[in-house]
């Protein structure tokens, strides 16, 4: 592979403290029942417009949306950290020639600000999040986007990611996908939810088993 992929919360990043704290905060100013840190957890994945749909059956999106990102882009980085093994891959992949791009269903403008103070946005070559086009994973259309934006095609590419919407987004366009239990699924989980054979518990034993890396676990 030429071109890897990268999903971002639940693949490279863990900010689910921050989503929390900030869907809490809406449910708060609504007279909403709080929602725990696992029940927030798993309503991720797809954007947060599924996420707040998911967690508000009966308020509208447009009032949400807005006090969600209000608050989040005022606590996003609380808690925030590159989840363990990721920045020796990210290396790895670097020294080998590899070219590398984030593909997220997070608002773009959060994703990219996010890698910056995180410091590992300059392993990337391009960041394509939510907002930035009409589209959103698993559409072929964003995938198409990003491919022409980083001068690649399908058959040097792949998608490493956490969740379902990863897999399904490969499916689409006949583009493999790797998967990890870091983030909104376990194993089994995953193992349910796609059709995938290549689900790994972390980012050790995927970067081993694909690329025959033996990252040092700290």
């Amino acid at each position: 592979m030429k071109t890897l992929l990268f999903d971002l919360d639940g693949t490279l990043i863990d900010q689910f403290s921050a989503i929390h704290k900030s869907v809490n905060h809406v449910q708060k100013r609504l007279g909403f029942r709080e929602s725990s840190f696992i029940e927030v957890k798993k309503a991720v994945g797809g954007s947060i417009r599924l996420t707040l749909t998911r967690l508000f059956e009966d308020a509208e999106l447009e009032t949400l949306l807005p006090l969600f990102k209000d608050h989040f882009e005022a606590i996003m980085m609380d808690e925030v950290f590159v989840l363990p093994g990721v920045v020796e891959f990210l290396e790895s992949l670097k020294a080998d020639g590899i070219q590398m791009a984030v593909f997220t269903n997070k608002i773009g403008s959060h994703a990219r600000s996010t890698l910056e103070y995180l410091k590992i946005d300059h392993y990337f070559d391009c960041t394509l999040g939510a907002e930035d086009t009409p589209y959103r994973k698993p559409n072929p259309l964003f995938t198409e986007h990003i491919l022409k934006s980083l001068n690649t095609d399908i058959a040097d590419t792949c998608l490493i990611g956490d969740s379902p919407f990863d897999w399904e987004t490969g499916e689409k366009v006949e583009m493999p996908v790797y998967l990890t239990a870091t983030g909104t699924h376990s194993v089994e989980e995953l193992k349910q939810s796609t059709g995938s054979d290549f689900i790994y518990n972390d980012i050790y034993a995927l970067a081993e088993s694909l690329f025959n890396y033996k990252l040092i676990k700290s």
